[in-house]
């Protein structure tokens, strides 16, 4: 690692041990895309200079199960100089669907939800404080649905998968990605670790940059809290990640 990103690590670890900005709070907001207008909750950078924005995309539970766990590392985001985002990005039929069952509506509704997930991205990258680039942190399915909404539009300039899996399992055409940072747990059963090397192999078969951490003794789930020693690493790595890859140079 060259020196200046050693230091940037550094600074962002010490910065995260402090608390990550308790006092920042996030407000609630519609954000428009082609669909329909799109629930989000918006944890803002200090200042009123030019920054990044991270989506953050939420797997097949949603955020309230752990939703304390998910303000605290969209707050770590904004700490650090990027406007963060938690986006809902199921709409009010798609719960309902779930709800009666019958039918895999991740499966069916993925590409859907990657073309909205894009469609914010371009509406993000035009607002006039923004520097241009939008990251993507994806959780389980948001995972796999962060890999084929970074895979389908050239306007992401990064992705951080959490115990996702390939997008191109469930229907997207992947011609491309952008640099992605694949974080999984060696304990996981739910989404195994393979699936993080096989998108890996994957990502380099089209010539993208990609850089994939293996968390010994970690089950699914681990990453939103950041409390812990490999949940605080993860956001750690997640940090400096987003810094040498969205920071205007």
């Amino acid at each position: 690692m060259h020196t200046s990103l050693k230091a940037a690590a550094l600074a962002i670890l010490l910065t995260a041990s402090t608390g990550y900005a308790a006092d920042t709070a996030g407000e609630k907001m519609l954000l428009p895309a082609k669909e329909r207008q799109v629930t989000v909750t918006l944890f803002r950078a200090p200042g009123l200079g030019p920054r990044g924005s991270v989506m953050m995309l939420h797997g097949a539970a949603g955020f309230d199960r752990q939703i304390a766990d998910y303000d605290r590392y969209a707050a770590a985001l904004a700490a650090s100089g990027f406007d963060a985002y938690l986006v809902n990005y199921r709409s009010d039929d798609d719960m309902k669907r779930l709800a009666k069952g019958g039918e895999n509506v991740f499966e069916a509704r993925i590409y859907d939800w990657a073309i909205l997930v894009d469609n914010l991205a371009d509406y993000l990258k035009a607002q006039k404080n923004s520097t241009g680039k939008v990251g993507l942190i994806g959780f389980s399915d948001g995972g796999t649905l962060a890999t084929g909404a970074a895979a389908l539009d050239k306007n992401i300039t990064a992705a951080v998968i959490y115990y996702g899996m390939d997008a191109a399992n469930v229907g997207i055409e992947e011609k491309r990605f952008p640099p992605m940072l694949l974080l999984h747990g060696d304990a996981d059963t739910t989404i195994t670790w393979m699936n993080s090397e096989l998108l890996a192999q994957n990502i380099k078969s089209l010539h993208g940059q990609v850089q994939f951490v293996l968390f010994p003794g970690e089950k699914h789930g681990f990453g939103a809290d950041t409390t812990t020693k490999h949940g605080g690493d993860a956001l750690n790595r997640t940090l400096a990640f987003l810094h040498q890859n969205m920071d205007v140079k």
